[in-house]
């Protein structure tokens, strides 16, 4: 009970986004300028801190590479399953992207820290980081490989790095390791800013929720959904099982790989080659299944 009331609350909000964008309350200029700003500003001062106030030593190589086996792993099942969809180029690198890229900037971050809170946040902030980096690398490949736009690989790589998440969290390994002080003024200001990304987040995400001619690609997106939000961590429990580590202790790891279909998933279809509606039904349909996902996992992990 407790872990729905969790989570049916962050839900609550992403719904409230899309309500008030419908209504005209907010209009798709705001909504840009809105994602720009949590993206350029609290996003990653939330990553960043979250960074500074964690025990890197608790982040362990095994916890790493439950992330990235999976990942692999699911990466080529889903080939496998779009060919036998037949599925072909961009439609069938966009099915493949989707099963793996999720959304753990925004709605991953919001269900660790209200699910598992201030130590939720910093067992997954470094991690979150190596995921990004992971997903949207994977995914650049995946597109390039699959379509016939050509592609600047390296450029493409280069413009991750340059991401604000993923500078803030080479820089928050660079001040841990280096033990660089922070004055607690500046630190404090920054935890207050870093605390809009959150709900504001959530709300950008419910406004930026549309599914246009679902029922065309509603196959391809129900299988992309349930690969992403079932079957990947349920590959890292096999894994964790292999280990004998304890599930209640990596909850935070099977959070992160349940999170839905990353709306970037949307952008880089359309700007590489692939099927932007067929990325954008699977955002709208694993944003909508994953809050039964969560609760899923999250109830696996606690037996």
């Amino acid at each position: 009970m407790a872990i729905i009331e969790t989570i049916v609350p962050i839900f609550l909000i992403i719904i409230f986004g899309y309500t008030i964008h419908k209504k005209g309350i907010i209009n798709d200029r705001f909504i840009s300028e809105a994602n720009r700003f949590v993206y350029l500003f609290p996003l990653p001062l939330l990553i960043f801190t979250g960074i500074i106030k964690s025990d890197i030593k608790s982040l362990f190589f095994s916890h790493i590479l439950a992330v990235i086996i999976p990942t692999f792993a699911l990466m080529v099942l889903s080939f496998f399953i779009g060919y036998g969809l037949k599925l072909k180029s961009g439609t069938l690198g966009t099915f493949i992207q989707t099963t793996f890229h999720g959304n753990v900037s925004y709605i991953g971050l919001a269900v660790l820290f209200y699910l598992l809170g201030e130590n939720g946040l910093k067992q997954g902030s470094i991690l979150i980081g190596i995921m990004i980096l992971l997903n949207n690398g994977m995914a650049i490949a995946i597109l390039s490989l699959f379509s016939h736009h050509e592609k600047n690989m390296a450029k493409s790589i280069i413009s991750i790095i340059k991401t604000p998440v993923i500078i803030a969290t080479f820089l928050g390994l660079i001040f841990i390791y280096a033990g660089i002080p922070i004055p607690n003024f500046l630190f404090k200001a920054m935890v207050i800013l870093s605390n809009i990304a959150l709900p504001m987040a959530l709300i950008m995400i419910g406004a930026s929720i549309g599914a246009k001619n679902i029922k065309k690609t509603f196959k391809y997106s129900l299988s992309s959904a349930l690969l992403k939000l079932i079957v990947l961590p349920g590959f890292a429990a096999f894994y964790f099982r292999m280990l004998n580590i304890a599930f209640k202790d990596i909850l935070y790891v099977f959070i992160l790989l349940a999170t839905p279909t990353a709306t970037t998933s949307y952008i880089m279809a359309y700007e590489i080659g692939g099927d932007p509606e067929l990325a954008s039904n699977a955002v709208a349909l694993s944003t909508i299944l994953s809050p039964f996902a969560f609760i899923f996992w999250a109830n696996i992990a606690m037996l």
